[in-house]
């Protein structure tokens, strides 16, 4: 028992997140390590049908990292002939094993948390069976192991992950229109913490973290947050738990906080409500604004467990006539679906690309996303709550329906799809319905009950299923053939199709504007994906290659979407036949065939393209040969300009790899897409060239896959040859070398850089808990009482100028007639204030239509042409931020001409420059009263505010103040 905890005691001083988590991020006992590279694994593809109940002793282990797929496949899916069914393909068990060395002392809690496997994965620790998981592939799960392992030493663990066809798990059972791919395919982690800890969302719907926003406005938003704390240690704990909502520079801006006894071996469920009634930011497409949920677990003062959740603020509602409103204003969702997967690697797509999928979709301008067919990755809906996207996020099915076992499955897959990504404000809406099928009452109830505040759909094709949303929210059907709009439903069009001139793209688009209770489409789909259901997996009606590359439709979308000028003459798959499609979001685009002017034209329009901003331009031409150019005119004036080649014989290659906005971590598991564009003497892509093109990778990388699936040397498509350059466990340089018979071969590099396994380490962000003090100026009256924390002054004549009324919250600071009034700071120890002048005049009005009203109709004031001054005395050396309230009820329209603000601080004597934001009565009632606020500099010394009115009508009043450390007091600017 002792050296264990020695042991421990080592790993816990060595470990470097306690000495580089950034400032105000408590040290816990939470680990959370990535397990991504360290695996051995052995494919068991059933011998005469026969699969092994354990790994033979002559198995041959190979190293591997995760993400993992059991087998690589080329798109020829390896020669395997499957139906819909998929009875055979990738129907394996993959066995992995690696060596964990759990450093946690005697008591503490550990866990392997994996957020999806494919599909029935058992668990071996030291030899020792510790359970099986068999809900399905697309949602997490984790073990304790807390029993299973020797704290401080190297533990064994094997897993089997078993992907063959079990129809009692969704969405096997019946045929569906993609792949169900294999492997240990999404991130694994090990989990150690604290006897008293916050459990995982997906125990239960009371378990983990759970926040909403029970009440949105522009001005103040309701904050509710629960948290399930366990206690395992054997004697009861006081527990406290602090939930602190987090700015985007690491502001606290409300602090809620509670304490309960918890027994041993039970749970509690923490409930905090409070709000932010200060310069709330709201998430929407338009500005995906994010704050942080930090939750702390104390014990006896001691911070033992801290878990941080992003959180976007924001109101959806439906209303008739005016369709979906996000934040009180109408929004069109336009947007695509998507599939997880990836050539030659299946499922076992890395975080790199998902963020990739999330960042092309706002690239083309797309707010909203369907998830097609399956709960999504975490990474990827992390990338559409910072991005700015909307998800439709559905549970795992496509056609068919099993048997009650199966149906059981489903409820539990939904309801783990949406515990674990209920706080996520991109999410919008649950699917309750079964594709094609309609809406199912089961899941509908279902989602009602795990998460009432987001709206269910139908999830329905009008040729299968009821034609209308039934018992969910939202009617969702498909648009293949032209489906009719019920016109008192609020409809969203999941699936339609598309077309390579983009010309299907803009009918669906312009008929969901025409009528408001639509609310938006869904373009089908926004990549090539494998299925056998169709022999074919590429599609030019697709918006992107299943390589990332975009399509011709992918540019009307951007011209349509996007406020950049943008010209794009569409690609030979979409002009021809004699025509020629521009995209462009211009007034008029002229046409040029070899520098002559073909014609210039106005964007076509008709019946099924009303309701556009921007459709496409056709031009009446043959184009077999030479040179094109598109000149986009805005305003009479050339904006923007394309030039297009008919393309000749291939010469040579350009390689481009990509980067998105995003690192590449030296992980062994990362990876960037390598384009090898194969160019003509004019540098245009030869989109029908065949020439195969090998990847030759040096340094700290190497290719993924090679000739026997088609990946090295890859087959072009559209004249572009992709290759997966994945990195190594180092940090360094790669140099790709892309070459192909018969052209000239191009060179590019890139470089890693190191990836921090410890996720608290890597993703913990500073919190500034800085000091605020709020005060409000009163007359002084004939009593005094206190209401909780604050006191209260009440005159005898309640409607006299000498009634007074603390604005709640805030502190008092009470003055009379004629006389300084000096307050002494409640925070900043030693600080006082006093305000002064001549025939100084306590007041108090009467109904104040306002947020804060109390304060706003009493305070101070002297007359034109008299001078105010607040000083300010003892407060600590640093850099504050000096809020003052000056709300003349009668004269407020003329406060921003009259006011003036003179500061004498550390720095000097200096103006107050910010501009004064003013509330005139019920119009503007929601900004509260008229107020200013600018930078005050403390040495120590005094400092001295001086308040004057340079309008004749107008004095100067002051209402209250607010001191409030800035940002750089803690070593950061603001």
């Amino acid at each position: 028992m002792r050296k264990t905890i020695l042991l421990a005691l080592t790993a816990w001083l060595l470990h470097p997140v306690w000495a580089q988590l950034p400032t105000g991020y408590p040290e816990t006992p939470r680990q959370k390590t990535i397990l991504g590279m360290g695996w051995e694994y052995t494919l068991d593809k059933g011998s005469n049908g026969s699969f092994w109940a354990m790994p033979p002793a002559d198995a041959a282990w190979e190293s591997v990292s995760v993400p993992h797929s059991l087998e690589l496949s080329g798109e020829d899916k390896n020669g395997n002939e499957d139906d819909e069914y998929q009875l055979t393909f990738h129907r394996w068990v993959g066995w992995y094993k690696r060596s964990l060395d759990i450093q946690a002392s005697e008591g503490q809690q550990v866990f392997l948390e994996f957020e999806g496997a494919h599909q029935v994965t058992t668990l071996w620790v030291n030899g020792r069976k510790v359970g099986t998981h068999n809900v399905g592939g697309y949602t997490p799960f984790h073990f304790d192991i807390t029993d299973f392992v020797e704290l401080g030493g190297t533990n064994e663990i094997l897993l089997s992950v078993d992907n063959r066809r079990y129809t009692q798990i969704p969405p096997e059972g019946d045929r569906y229109d993609y792949i169900k791919w294999s492997g240990l395919y999404r991130d694994v982690y090990q989990v150690v913490t604290d006897p008293v800890h916050i459990t995982f969302n997906w125990e239960g719907k009371d378990k983990g973290i759970f926040i909403t926003t029970p009440t949105v406005s522009r001005a103040d938003a309701t904050i509710h947050v629960e948290a399930h704390v366990q206690n395992d240690a054997p004697e009861p704990q006081q527990v406290q738990v602090i939930n602190r909502i987090i700015d985007d520079r690491g502001l606290v801006v409300l602090k809620l906080e509670s304490e309960v006894e918890i027994a041993a071996g039970d749970g509690y469920l923490f409930s905090q409500t409070g709000g932010i009634d200060e310069q709330v930011r709201l998430w929407s497409p338009d500005d995906p604004y994010l704050y942080r949920v930090n939750t702390q677990v104390l014990v006896d003062g001691r911070v033992v467990d801290c878990v941080e959740n992003r959180m976007g603020i924001r109101k959806v509602e439906f209303v008739d006539g005016k369709g979906m409103l996000l934040n009180g204003e109408p929004i069109e969702l336009i947007g695509t679906n998507r599939h997880q997967a990836m050539w030659f690697i299946g499922d076992a797509v890395p975080n790199s690309m998902h963020w990739k999928d999330a960042y092309q979709m706002k690239e083309v301008g797309f707010n909203s996303v369907r998830l097609a067919h399956y709960p999504h990755d975490d990474a990827f809906i992390e990338a559409c709550d910072e991005l700015g996207i909307i998800v439709y996020e559905e549970p795992p099915t496509w056609i068919g329906i099993g048997d009650p076992t199966w149906f059981d499955n489903l409820e539990v897959a939904t309801r783990r799809m949406i515990r674990n990504h209920r706080n996520h404000p991109s999410v919008v809406f649950w699917a309750a319905g079964i594709n094609h099928r309609g809406p199912v009452e089961r899941l509908h109830y279902t989602c009602k009950d795990e998460d009432p505040s987001r709206p269910t759909a139908s999830n329905g094709a009008p040729w299968t299923a009821g034609r209308g949303s039934g018992v969910t929210d939202i009617y969702t059907p498909m648009d293949y053939q032209n489906t009719p709009i019920m016109p008192n439903e609020f409809t969203y069009l999941c699936e339609h199709g598309g077309s390579p001139d983009a010309l299907r793209n803009q009918y669906e688009v312009s008929k969901s504007r025409e009528i408001a209770n639509m609310i938006g489409v869904a373009h089908w789909t926004g990549h090539d994906y494998m299925t056998f259901k169709s022999k074919m997996s590429r599609n030019n009606n697709r918006l992107w290659s299943n390589f990332r590359i975009p399509n011709t439709a992918y540019y009307w979308y951007k011209s349509e979407l996007l406020d950049e000028p943008s010209v794009h003459i569409a690609d030979p798959f979409a002009s021809r036949n004699g025509k020629v499609i521009v995209f462009s979001n211009c007034d008029r685009v002229e046409l040029y065939q070899d520098d002559q002017l073909v014609a210039s034209q106005l964007p076509d329009r008709n019946d099924e393209m009303l309701y556009l901003d921007h459709p496409s331009f056709t031009f009446r031409h043959d184009w077999t040969a030479g040179k094109l150019e598109a000149k986009g005119y805005l305003n009479g004036q050339l904006t923007v300009e394309h030039t297009r080649w008919w393309a000749g014989e291939p010469q040579r290659l350009e390689l481009v790899i990509e980067t998105d906005d995003r690192p590449f971590y030296a992980n062994g598991t990362d990876f960037k897409l390598a384009q090898a564009y194969i160019l003509d003497s004019n540098g245009e892509v030869v989109m029908d060239a065949t020439n195969e093109v090998k990847f030759t990778v040096s340094g700290e990388g190497e290719i993924i896959g090679d000739a026997s699936i088609g990946a090295n040397p890859a087959v072009p498509y559209k004249g572009v040859g992709t290759g997966y350059v994945r990195s190594t466990g180092r940090a360094g340089k790669i140099k790709v070398v892309a070459s192909a018979k018969g052209l000239k071969s191009a060179t590019a590099f890139i470089t890693t850089v190191p990836y921090e396994t410890n996720r608290t380490l890597a993703e913990a962000m500073p919190i500034y808990e800085l000091k605020k003090e709020w005060v409000d100026l009163s007359s002084a009256g004939e009593s005094v009482g206190t209401i909780g924390d604050g006191a209260f002054e009440f005159g005898v004549e309640s409607q006299s100028e000498k009634s007074e009324f603390l604005q709640f919250g805030w502190n008092a600071m009470i003055g009379e007639d004629g006389q300084p009034a000096t307050y002494s700071s409640q925070v900043f120890e030693g600080a006082k204030v006093t305000v002064e002048g001549p025939a100084i005049d306590w007041y108090a009005n009467w109904g104040m239509v306002s947020n804060d009203p109390y304060l706003a109709i009493d305070g101070c004031r002297v007359a034109y042409g008299q001078e105010m001054k607040m000083t300010i005395t003892g407060l600590p050396v640093g850099k504050y931020r000096l809020t003052t309230y000056h709300h003349n009820r009668e004269e407020i329209r003329r406060a921003p001409e009259s006011l003036q603000i003179e500061v004498s601080d550390a720095s000097g004597t200096h103006i107050a420059e910010e501009g004064l934001a003013v509330s005139s009565g019920i119009k503007l009632y929601r900004k509260g009263p008229a107020h200013i606020g600018y930078y005050i500099t403390s040495d120590g010394s005094d400092i001295e505010v001086v308040f004057s009115s340079n309008s004749e009508r107008v004095g100067v009043p002051l209402n209250g103040f607010i001191i409030e450390e800035a940002l750089e007091t803690q070593g950061t600017v603001q």
